[in-house]
Protein backbone atom coordinates (compact mmCIF):
# COMPACT_ATOMS: atom_id res chain seq x y z
CA UNK A 1 0.00 0.00 0.00
CA UNK A 2 1.28 3.27 -1.07
CA UNK A 3 1.55 6.25 1.67
CA UNK A 4 -1.34 8.07 -0.15
CA UNK A 5 -3.16 5.31 0.15
CA UNK A 6 -2.23 4.94 3.95
CA UNK A 7 -3.73 8.82 4.51
CA UNK A 8 -6.83 7.67 2.78
CA UNK A 9 -7.22 4.43 4.30
CA UNK A 10 -5.89 5.48 8.05
CA UNK A 11 -8.49 8.96 7.78
CA UNK A 12 -11.66 6.78 6.03
CA UNK A 13 -11.46 4.58 9.38
CA UNK A 14 -11.37 6.96 11.57
CA UNK A 15 -14.07 9.77 10.24
CA UNK A 16 -16.16 6.59 9.96
CA UNK A 17 -16.09 6.37 13.46
CA UNK A 18 -16.41 9.48 14.26
CA UNK A 19 -19.44 9.55 12.22
CA UNK A 20 -21.01 6.47 13.90
CA UNK A 21 -19.95 8.47 17.59
CA UNK A 22 -21.73 11.82 15.89
CA UNK A 23 -24.74 9.09 15.16
CA UNK A 24 -25.05 7.72 18.47
CA UNK A 25 -25.25 10.62 20.02
CA UNK A 26 -27.85 12.13 17.41
CA UNK A 27 -29.84 8.92 18.10
CA UNK A 28 -29.89 9.65 21.96
CA UNK A 29 -30.72 13.31 21.91
CA UNK A 30 -33.12 13.00 19.18
CA UNK A 31 -35.05 10.39 21.67
CA UNK A 32 -35.72 13.53 23.69
CA UNK A 33 -35.72 16.45 21.89
CA UNK A 34 -36.29 18.08 18.50
CA UNK A 35 -34.31 17.29 15.48
CA UNK A 36 -30.78 19.07 15.65
CA UNK A 37 -29.91 20.40 12.24
CA UNK A 38 -26.46 20.72 12.90
CA UNK A 39 -25.77 17.81 14.69
CA UNK A 40 -27.46 15.88 11.75
CA UNK A 41 -25.22 17.74 8.87
CA UNK A 42 -21.98 17.00 10.94
CA UNK A 43 -23.27 13.42 11.32
CA UNK A 44 -24.11 13.11 7.53
CA UNK A 45 -20.67 15.31 6.70
CA UNK A 46 -18.85 12.73 8.02
CA UNK A 47 -20.75 9.77 7.26
CA UNK A 48 -20.50 10.27 3.73
CA UNK A 49 -16.48 11.13 3.73
CA UNK A 50 -15.56 7.74 4.96
CA UNK A 51 -16.74 5.91 1.59
CA UNK A 52 -15.17 9.05 -0.36
CA UNK A 53 -11.87 8.45 0.85
CA UNK A 54 -11.79 4.68 1.11
CA UNK A 55 -12.48 4.79 -2.54
CA UNK A 56 -9.84 7.29 -3.49
CA UNK A 57 -7.70 5.09 -1.60
CA UNK A 58 -8.80 2.51 -4.81
CA UNK A 59 -8.34 4.62 -7.18
CA UNK A 60 -5.10 5.77 -6.32
CA UNK A 61 -4.09 1.87 -6.41
CA UNK A 62 -5.85 0.72 -9.25
CA UNK A 63 -4.18 3.33 -11.39
CA UNK A 64 -0.70 3.07 -9.96
CA UNK A 65 -0.45 6.29 -8.80
CA UNK A 66 2.68 6.10 -6.34
CA UNK A 67 4.75 9.24 -5.94
CA UNK A 68 5.11 12.27 -3.73
CA UNK A 69 2.45 13.90 -6.13
CA UNK A 70 0.10 11.76 -4.60
CA UNK A 71 1.15 11.64 -1.50
CA UNK A 72 1.22 15.51 -0.70
CA UNK A 73 -2.43 15.30 -2.70
CA UNK A 74 -3.48 12.75 0.04
CA UNK A 75 -2.22 14.52 2.34
CA UNK A 76 -3.64 18.10 1.91
CA UNK A 77 -7.03 16.37 0.90
CA UNK A 78 -7.24 14.77 3.84
CA UNK A 79 -6.26 17.69 6.18
CA UNK A 80 -9.18 19.85 4.29
CA UNK A 81 -11.70 16.67 5.03
CA UNK A 82 -10.49 16.87 8.33
CA UNK A 83 -11.34 20.65 8.49
CA UNK A 84 -15.04 19.96 7.31
CA UNK A 85 -15.89 17.69 9.36
CA UNK A 86 -14.35 19.64 12.35
CA UNK A 87 -16.36 22.97 11.14
CA UNK A 88 -19.54 21.02 10.87
CA UNK A 89 -19.16 19.54 14.72
CA UNK A 90 -18.15 23.10 15.89
CA UNK A 91 -21.23 24.15 14.31
CA UNK A 92 -23.28 21.31 16.70
CA UNK A 93 -21.23 22.08 19.87
CA UNK A 94 -21.82 26.24 19.40
CA UNK A 95 -25.06 25.91 18.95
CA UNK A 96 -24.51 27.62 15.56
CA UNK A 97 -27.98 28.29 13.76
CA UNK A 98 -26.63 29.93 10.52
CA UNK A 99 -22.63 29.82 10.02
CA UNK A 100 -22.48 31.67 7.50
CA UNK A 101 -24.76 34.93 8.78
CA UNK A 102 -22.93 34.30 12.16
CA UNK A 103 -19.41 33.88 10.66
CA UNK A 104 -19.07 31.09 13.07
CA UNK A 105 -15.80 29.04 14.46
CA UNK A 106 -17.66 26.11 12.10
CA UNK A 107 -18.00 28.51 9.20
CA UNK A 108 -13.87 29.56 9.68
CA UNK A 109 -12.56 25.78 9.65
CA UNK A 110 -14.96 25.25 6.71
CA UNK A 111 -14.39 27.97 4.66
CA UNK A 112 -10.67 27.75 5.42
CA UNK A 113 -11.00 24.13 4.24
CA UNK A 114 -11.01 24.95 0.74
CA UNK A 115 -7.98 26.55 0.45
CA UNK A 116 -6.33 23.22 1.10
CA UNK A 117 -8.65 20.73 -0.19
CA UNK A 118 -9.02 22.01 -3.78
CA UNK A 119 -5.17 21.73 -4.16
CA UNK A 120 -5.10 18.14 -2.97
CA UNK A 121 -8.22 17.31 -4.98
CA UNK A 122 -6.17 18.95 -8.14
CA UNK A 123 -3.53 16.70 -7.60
CA UNK A 124 -4.92 13.75 -6.86
CA UNK A 125 -7.38 13.77 -9.65
CA UNK A 126 -4.65 14.97 -12.40
CA UNK A 127 -2.76 11.73 -11.26
CA UNK A 128 -5.46 9.14 -11.36
CA UNK A 129 -6.71 10.60 -14.54
CA UNK A 130 -3.87 10.82 -16.41
CA UNK A 131 -3.36 7.17 -15.58
CA UNK A 132 -6.53 5.89 -17.04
Amino acid sequence: MSTAQSWFVGYGVIVLLVALLLGTVLGTLRMRSPAIRTLTAAHVETLLQAPLHLGLAFAIGAVGFNSATATWGAVLFVIGSAMQATGATLNWLTSTEDQFAQRSIGWRFNSSSSLVMWPGAVLIAWGILSRL
